[in-house]
């Protein structure tokens, strides 16, 4: 191939990496101010996924950890870019916020870039704080993030383990867990998927 050519195929190829690379400033909450270099998750992170989805305090410690987890990664991986600024808040009173949240940063950053930051934040009584804690780093890695979750995926599919997230909130002792299953009026409620995060969950 003529050189000229290859210059022109490299420029192009190069033109697509960057697009493709870039995105607009984005936030989990909705009508947040940012600006394209940062991808919000705060505040309270998991706060707002659970307020959003159904993961009940029943479930157990580990489809927890894995709800919490694969949510937050679905939306950097799909909405944030490589070299956007990272932002993570996690409750340090939850035992569940720090594993998940530092996992989300892990996988989408080099870990050596992460840095963790002690914090307080407003609590429910009023004029009163309680400590939390803020993850910070350059996203670096969101194919091999994307690349994860499809193999969480294969593994576990996302709907066995919102059914199993159901299971506990309509049996908290687990009594009937094994042999809980979703009713067909229910089944399209609180799916746990990212359009689900986004538009509030619900019943479709």
């Amino acid at each position: 191939m003529p050189l000229h050519r290859l210059l022109i195929s490299a420029c192009a190829a190069a033109l697509l990496t960057t697009l493709n690379d870039t995105a607009e400033g984005v936030a989990l909450r909705p009508n947040k101010a940012t600006d394209d270099s940062v991808c919000d998750l705060s505040h309270n992170t998991n706060g707002f996924i659970g307020g959003s989805v159904l993961i009940p305090v029943a479930a157990s410690y580990k489809d927890k950890l894995d709800a919490y987890f694969r949510l937050a990664a679905t939306f950097v991986a799909t909405k944030c870019a490589n070299g956007q600024l990272l932002v993570l808040q996690g409750s340090s009173s939850v035992g569940v916020d720090r594993p998940s949240l530092t996992e989300v940063a892990n996988a989408a950053c080099t870990v050596a870039a992460v840095t963790r930051t002690e914090v307080s934040v407003a609590s429910i009584t009023p004029g009163e704080s309680e400590p939390a804690f803020e993850l910070r780093c350059v996203i670096s890695k969101r194919e091999e993030l994307a690349a994860k979750l499809a193999e969480l995926e294969r593994a576990d599919p996302l709907d066995s383990l919102k059914g199993r997230l159901q299971a506990a909130a309509r049996d908290p002792s687990g009594s009937g867990r094994a042999s809980a299953a979703p009713s067909d009026k229910n089944k399209d409620c609180d799916k746990m998927t990212l359009a689900s995060l986004l538009q509030g969950g619900g019943c479709k």
